[in-house]
């Protein structure tokens, strides 16, 4: 016997056939798809979400879309998005000149009343520094500043040792002087004697010490005139030189055997024959 309420079976019926109506009803969407696994024979039913492929075809229309837009842009020349009166602007030059006038020269006011500064240059002659250097010490000799043959001084100076014998010591004995030595003062100028060719010249700090040999042709004859004890770096002659009469040779020093500032001078006839300055130079001297 069914003791089964009143109305109760036809809820329940009412009840399955909603849901037996919703299980039928529900599909698959677009958005969710359901991926079935089964573990073992047992293993219930689980529904897992897939991405929806519908996506793809949208996100590569845009990539190209993209990639189309980029190529254009870059191969545009720029000139094209301008307008013609854009363009006769940028390639114009930036300023015309026009109406240059001549140059013209002004007149200058006053030029006669504005001093003229010079400088204080001036050439001292061989004369004069030995003036300065000499100091009116007393001249032995006289000097023909026109002369073809001069003395090895512009002007006249002291002479001190002659040519010849001669003591320089009590112990050193008799030697020979083979020249003259002259007293101007350290720092005197040397002429040289006659137009010639500079055959020897030697910086040393031994006998003679800075000299020179200059080689003379006078009256036929070979006569070499030396001048020595000159400072060092003085020298203002090289071998080989053609010189004239009156060249500045070089300055007074104490370089070598030498007591003192002054110039051993000699003369050597034939370039090695040793004869008395001072005698020579007063009879060929102008």
């Amino acid at each position: 016997m069914d003791q089964t309420p009143p109305g109760t079976a036809t809820r329940r019926g009412r009840r399955d056939a909603e849901r037996a109506r919703r299980a039928v009803s529900i599909r698959p969407t677009a958005d969710l798809r359901l991926t079935r696994f089964r573990a073992d024979a047992g293993a219930s039913r689980v529904a897992v979400p897939r991405p929806s492929t519908r996506r793809r075809p949208v996100l590569a229309t845009l990539t190209m879309a993209f990639v189309a837009v980029v190529t254009v842009v870059t191969t545009i020349p720029v000139n094209s998005l301008l307008t013609p009166a854009d363009l006769a602007q940028a390639i114009a030059p930036e300023s015309i000149v026009t109406d240059i006038q001549p140059q013209q020269l002004g007149e200058v006011s006053g030029g006669a009343d504005v001093p003229i500064a010079r400088d204080g240059y001036s050439v001292t002659s061989l004369r004069q520094q030995l003036a300065a250097v000499s100091a009116g010490r007393p001249a032995a000799f006289t000097n023909n500043p026109s002369g073809t043959i001069q003395w090895p001084f512009a002007a006249g100076v002291p002479i001190s040792d002659q040519f010849g014998p001669r003591v320089l010591c009590d112990t050193c004995g008799v030697t020979m002087h083979r020249g003259v030595d002259f007293l101007p003062g350290r720092g005197a100028p040397i002429q040289i004697i006659a137009d010639g060719v500079v055959r020897y010249v030697e910086e040393s700090d031994d006998g003679l010490g800075v000299h020179v040999i200059v080689d003379h042709q006078i009256n036929g004859r070979l006569v070499s005139s030396v001048y020595c004890h000159m400072e060092f770096g003085s020298v203002a002659v090289s071998v080989g030189e053609p010189v004239r009469v009156g060249q500045l040779v070089g300055i007074v020093g104490d370089t070598g055997f030498a007591f003192g500032p002054h110039l051993h001078f000699e003369i050597r006839l034939d370039g090695t024959e040793n004869v008395d300055p001072v005698a020579w130079l007063t009879e060929n001297a102008g």
